[in-house]
């Protein structure tokens, strides 16, 4: 039972490895997306910055300040590149396909709109297999107590007292016959009461560290759900801090931008603004990503099955 309870939780650690490593893939390849974009739009903005020096309108500063941003961009973007493929690779693996990073996937991280099913302490107790898996281990071990007091204290059994050489009544009262048979029944176990004794003190060791490791790995498993639950609720507080965050950035990058074309701010402060943009898009992507692998997460602390839907 416990070998089969162990089975399934590696099952369960298999199949949220995958699920964790695709959702790697996915924020891999949106970061890719948003680091394309912005090459693009660094190329755009040199593009009118050196336009306007050429007509006289902004200074060579502007200038070399616009293509520096452009060649940061560049470096992002190529660094991003190597990171998503690696990404792919550790999935390609887990997924028992060669590493390399031809794998396809197209999707958006997915956003999740129902609370979690939670349950109550001994259905986690239950379900979990890793938990399960641990107090078979606890039940194996007290039986092997239970065994090592039955060794320790032999049975007197009255024909077990006979030996086999006793084929009359009379030699069943003689002194060679039944002495030996006796003796032979009690003397054993007092001899070897000390071997016993340590064995039964080795059960007893064994059968505290079972029950130790039980109650330990129940209470991580208490403890781990608690923070899963309450990295939720500030995942989701951020996520909503971090969407308005981004939208005021966007909106000042195109603002800072449009005031420097008509001299009002330097390009210093449309940088610092692009900056601020580009962080909170950046953000945004890393906290859906982090909402996503929690609630996996989550789910596999519950002791939920990953083979069906993830809700």
């Amino acid at each position: 039972m416990a070998e089969q309870a162990s089975y399934t939780e590696a099952t369960q650690a298999l199949i949220s490895n995958v699920i964790l490593s695709w959702l790697d893939v996915i924020e891999a390849n949106q970061l890719l997306e948003l680091y394309k974009q912005r090459v693009q739009n660094s190329g755009q903005s040199l593009s009118i910055i050196d336009s306007g020096y050429q007509q006289g309108l902004n200074s060579a500063l502007d200038v070399y300040l616009a293509r520096n941003e452009l060649n940061s961009e560049r470096s992002r973007l190529a660094l991003q590149v190597s990171n998503k493929a690696m990404a792919i690779r550790v999935l390609e693996r887990l997924i028992g396909e060669y590493p390399s990073a031809s794998l396809l996937i197209n999707a958006d991280i997915p956003v999740f709109t129902t609370d979690v099913e939670l349950g109550i302490p001994s259905e986690l107790i239950k379900n979990k297999p890793s938990l399960q898996a641990s107090w078979y281990q606890l039940m194996a071990t007290d039986a092997a107590l239970a065994f090592a007091h039955k060794e320790r204290f032999p049975d007197f059994v009255l024909t077990g007292t006979i030996s086999d050489s006793a084929s009359k009544l009379s030699d069943v009262f003689s002194t060679s016959a039944f002495a030996w048979g006796l003796v032979g029944k009690i003397t054993a176990p007092l001899f070897d009461a000390g071997r016993l004794k340590a064995n039964e003190k080795a059960a007893e060791l064994r059968l505290q560290q079972a029950e130790k490791s039980y109650i330990e790995d129940v209470y991580d498993s208490f403890e781990d759900i608690e923070n899963a639950l309450s990295l939720q609720v500030s995942l989701v507080e951020r996520f909503a801090t971090t969407y308005e965050a981004m939208e005021n950035a966007m909106a000042a990058e195109q603002l800072a931008f449009e005031q420097y074309q008509s001299g009002l701010v330097t390009y210093t402060t449309v940088l610092d603004a692009q900056g601020r943009s580009f962080d909170a898009q950046t953000s945004l992507i890393q906290i859906k990503k982090q909402r996503a692998t929690n609630r996996v997460q989550l789910q596999r602390l519950l002791g939920h099955s990953f083979l069906t839907q993830i809700h």
